[in-house]
């Protein structure tokens, strides 16, 4: 049973019980996965919205559903924008689209459309957008408009369309003591899988030249990820956390990402699979004991975003997005040791990271 599988799995074990609660143990039982797993499961279904309710000493149960809300006005241009953008992708065609991004800045760009992806809170058009040359995704309630705008001119590389569909959806800004403690506990989730890898991988097995890139990949990106999330937050110059290896002068220079990346695993590649999977915690618990010595007002506020120039988030979309560095490390280990893993003779995580896009 693949990743997909298992999680509509736990939904309908869930939906079957409830109002009642599960007990971890047995979905584990069912689903023939540890229970580590399933928490890990529902803890991502709860952050892409599912209402997910622990019972304390009986389990999982799902909340009791709301009244439906009522339609808004972008509701009511959503059928027809998603019926045309359906049609572009089901006939290889170009769209213009009228889009508004996070930043509220509104666009009209011509994207090559692919297909649309049906996620927990919305619907999204995958495709290669000519204004920027590069594959994006557009949250369709955010398209004003869309009308055909010609054939495709040429095939693009669909593993670089692959990796948007591979990141999680954005997660939906949440604010105070309810998004502190999810940051807190998804950065507890990433010390329990960081120590399974490395302790699962054996030196010069199966799998360990791979875990070794994509360790020294995100003790490197991670590092500079939260050194910039908290510069933001708090208005000071961003500070390396870690144990650092040295780099040529030139790492500072404006750089592509397969030249910046090339001098990541050069400079690690001394460093033994267990010093890398070090750095990278120090890196993670330097960010953790930050996050939760923040006040509470921090949380509450709204921040520029420094992966998304112009664009602005809570706190927890900064560190859990999937441009974000707890998103990022999440991205990376689920293709590196879940269901998502690559394929041998495939290119790994690192060739296909979001943040080379």
């Amino acid at each position: 049973m693949d990743r997909a599988d298992r999680l509509l799995a736990l939904v309908a074990e869930l939906r079957a019980a409830a109002p009642a609660p599960v007990a971890a143990a047995e979905l584990a039982r069912r689903l023939r996965v540890p229970a580590a797993t399933v928490r890990r499961d529902l803890q991502d279904l709860t952050r892409h919205g599912l209402p997910v309710r622990g019972v304390p000493g009986r389990g999982y149960a799902l909340r009791a559903p709301g009244p439906p809300p009522l339609p808004s006005p972008v509701d009511a241009l959503a059928g027809p924008v998603e019926e045309a953008l359906a049609a572009a992708a089901r006939h290889g065609r170009v769209v213009r689209i009228e889009h508004t991004g996070e930043s509220g800045e509104r666009t009209r760009r011509d994207v090559e459309a692919h297909g649309l992806v049906i996620a927990p809170y919305g619907v999204y058009l995958v495709g290669w957008c000519r204004m920027r040359e590069g594959p994006r995704v557009f949250r369709v309630d955010r398209i004003a408009a869309a009308y055909p705008a010609g054939p495709h001119t040429r095939r693009r590389d669909i593993d670089e369309l692959l990796t948007l569909l591979w990141e999680p959806p954005p997660p939906r800004p949440s604010r105070g003591p309810a998004a502190r403690a999810r940051v807190l506990a998804a950065f507890t989730d990433l010390y329990a899988r960081l120590a399974e890898l490395v302790a699962g991988t054996e030196a010069g097995g199966e799998g360990a030249a791979a875990a070794r890139a994509v360790l020294g990949h995100l003790a490197e990106w991670t590092r500079w990820q939260v050194a910039a999330v908290r510069a933001v937050a708090t208005g000071t110059p961003p500070q390396l956390d870690g144990d650092r290896p040295a780099f040529p002068a030139a790492f500072d220079d404006d750089l592509p990402y397969p030249v910046r990346e090339r001098m990541i695993q050069d400079a690690m590649a001394p460093r033994s699979l267990a010093e890398l999977g070090r750095d990278l915690h120090m890196v993670l618990r330097a960010a953790h004991r930050w996050a939760a010595g923040c006040d509470a007002g921090l949380w509450r506020r709204t921040l520029p975003d420094p992966a998304r120039p112009g664009g602005s988030a809570p706190l927890e979309e900064l560190l859990t997005a999937s441009h974000g560095p707890v998103g990022h490390v999440r991205w990376h280990l689920d293709r590196l040791t879940g269901p998502d893993r690559a394929e041998p003779g495939r290119p790994g995580p690192v060739e296909h990271c979001p943040l080379r896009t």
